[in-house]
């Protein structure tokens, strides 16, 4: 892969992560003074419940799939193998989720009230399952990626301006984000068949098999990476006034904005770093090492803009500087530069067949940071909560790259 396509790559998904965060900003004001706060957390509460949906469908793929076409992309045969194995299973997967919203639904009487809002933003999972974004990455086409995605935003934000003028109008939120995935997955769809010559075929089970357990840790570990998102909120909520808890969501979710520039990072370098450690055979590849190179100059100066802007931050986001968003980005600054500096890690273990050591890294994090924040919130409020970031994070780092370096110690004696 050349120079000219990692920036490429890296400048889309730049863009694409942009624009995932920009436009919600821009209709989150709207529809809380439309819909009204009551109406917003209700419809909050149906968009929570679809996004663990998202993520049992999205499986591992979004990685495991991703390493198996950057390495076969060169074999249509095999491409058609893993497209077809992959889109039976995500079939499969949104068929069970289904069966558990209606067990919801029928069992607990606050999903049965928000039913109609549940089932209208369970289409946003068959539009995620139609639109293949882990193939146009293995393919190393990100730009098909960027541009689709805008689409569907585009289609989801300017619905909300135009449709949406009152209370009643809540259904409409999940209707319009589930028709623009729903529509752009189906293009996709169509592209990938035309542009790329793919082909959809039944699987062989063997084949189904396979790819369902090349997934399985990748999956997992993203299970417990939506689970370390939300525990502190979740606990917190116990413990917190609602404006300090508000401020404590506010800096938690300018944190995962800013964090989104290593999700860029990551996925841009993936399938080439995929590729050159399969080439590689054993050692450390020249992309992996530029990789890290890049994710410590990158940390550094995520960690620097975030702590000493924090003020500024607080301004443009919040519309105040107020004392306890600045604190909480500061220490929250902290641990953008730890997990910044583990990306290497990360992929060189997944890279390296390695992704259930990277899974039971993740899960033991998780642990850590559930057990501090029982300990450490009753005592210190939102700062518990941040001190059990701060260590879970450096728990996983440091694990990550001792385990790494083991790895590669091993594969160099033998």
């Amino acid at each position: 892969m050349g120079k000219e396509s990692i920036v490429s790559n890296i400048f889309n998904l730049l863009l694409l992560q942009g624009i995932n965060y920009i436009m919600p900003l821009v209709t989150f004001p709207y529809l809380v003074r439309v819909l009204g706060v009551d109406q917003y957390g209700i419809l909050s509460l149906s968009l929570a419940v679809t996004s663990y949906f998202v993520l049992i469908t999205d499986y591992g793929f979004n990685l495991s799939a991703t390493r198996q076409i950057s390495i076969h992309r060169d074999n249509p045969q095999k491409v058609n193998e893993i497209f077809g194995s992959v889109l039976i299973i995500k079939l499969v997967l949104m068929l069970g989720c289904f069966f558990i919203l209606i067990g919801l639904v029928f069992t607990f009487e606050k999903f049965n009230q928000i039913q109609d809002l549940l089932f209208l933003s369970f289409g946003m999972v068959f539009g995620q399952i139609l639109f293949p974004i882990w193939l146009f990455q293995g393919m190393e086409k990100m730009k098909y990626i960027t541009y689709l995605s805008v689409l569907a935003k585009l289609i989801f934000t300017l619905g909300i301006f135009i449709f949406v003028k009152g209370e009643s109008d809540i259904w409409l939120v999940p209707f319009l984000n589930s028709i623009g995935l729903i529509l752009v997955g189906a293009f996709s769809l169509i592209l990938v068949i035309r542009q790329f010559g793919v082909k959809f075929h039944i699987p062989e089970r063997d084949s189904v098999s396979y790819y369902l357990k090349d997934g399985w840790n990748i999956f997992t570990s993203n299970l417990a990476i939506l689970g370390y998102k939300n525990n502190s909120m979740l606990i917190l909520a116990f413990y917190l006034d609602p404006i300090n808890l508000g401020f404590y969501s506010i800096g938690k979710k300018i944190f995962e904005a800013i964090n989104g520039l290593n999700v860029v990072l990551s996925q841009a370098f993936f399938p080439s770093v995929s590729k050159a450690q399969d080439q590689k055979k054993s050692g450390i590849s020249e992309t992996l090492k530029n990789l890290f190179t890049l994710s410590v100059f990158l940390s550094i100066g995520i960690f620097l803009s975030t702590f000493f802007f924090s003020d500024f931050i607080s301004l443009i986001v919040s519309g105040s500087k107020e004392a306890v968003i600045i604190e909480i980005l500061q220490f929250l600054a902290i641990a953008l530069f730890i997990i910044g500096i583990n990306v290497p890690a990360v992929q060189y273990l997944l890279s390296t067949g390695n992704s259930k050591k990277f899974s039971i890294i993740v899960w033991i994090g998780v642990g850590v940071d559930l057990v501090l924040l029982f300990l450490l919130v009753p005592k210190f409020d939102y700062k518990g909560a941040l001190y059990a970031t701060l260590v879970s994070e450096t728990l996983i780092t440091l694990s990550l790259y001792y385990t790494s370096y083991s790895i590669l110690k091993t594969t160099q004696n033998v």
